[in-house]
């Protein structure tokens, strides 16, 4: 994979339930996605590339620099795994589609795949939260609500469940 990612595989194993001997290959696309389906429509594609070529080369500081370590990496990071847990168990091979089932071990059901998943969901809609307070005290020139890419939204949900939203929207917990 030759594309940045926010997030590296260590810290991932490090600050999550992530095991440190599950194959990287696994869950890397995962970290990729949510780069593309929730950073850059919450940045907008001009502060998304400004982060991006900052942190692919040490350059960022300042404001930018705590979006990046502060927002951007925890979303990031919770949301993918969030995403991992979903297609954790199954593997698509020449041979066909399977469903992983290790010796001496319980595969999770559905619905408890689907609790773990919306924990780090909602840890990530937070964050999400967190950065829409913090782009209010601290404007970015980069961040356009308005531009000819993807434009910078403040209506990114990741369908977590323990998630406190905006105190004007009502929300629904399940």
């Amino acid at each position: 994979m030759a594309e940045f990612l926010f997030i590296q595989p260590s810290e991932m194993t490090e600050t999550t339930i992530l095991g440190g001997n599950v194959d990287i290959d696994k869950y890397l696309l995962n970290i990729a996605n949510v780069q593309l389906t929730v950073i850059e429509p919450l940045l907008g594609s001009i502060l998304y590339d400004f982060i991006l070529d900052g942190a692919e080369n040490d350059t960022l500081t300042g404001d930018y620099l705590e979006l990046y370590t502060e927002y951007v990496k925890p979303i990031t990071k919770h949301q993918a795994l969030a995403e991992y847990v979903q297609v954790s168990g199954y593997m698509i091979t020449n041979g066909g589609a399977f469903k992983h089932a290790p010796e001496n071990a319980e595969i999770m059901s559905k619905e408890e795949k689907l609790e773990v998943s919306q924990i780090y969901s909602g840890i990530a809609d937070t964050y999400v939260l967190r950065f829409e307070k913090w782009i209010c005290k601290h404007p970015l020139p980069e961040y356009k609500t308005c531009q000819d890419e993807v434009n910078a939204s403040k209506t990114i949900t990741n369908t977590g469940g323990w998630f406190f939203g905006n105190s004007n929207e009502p929300t629904i917990y399940e």
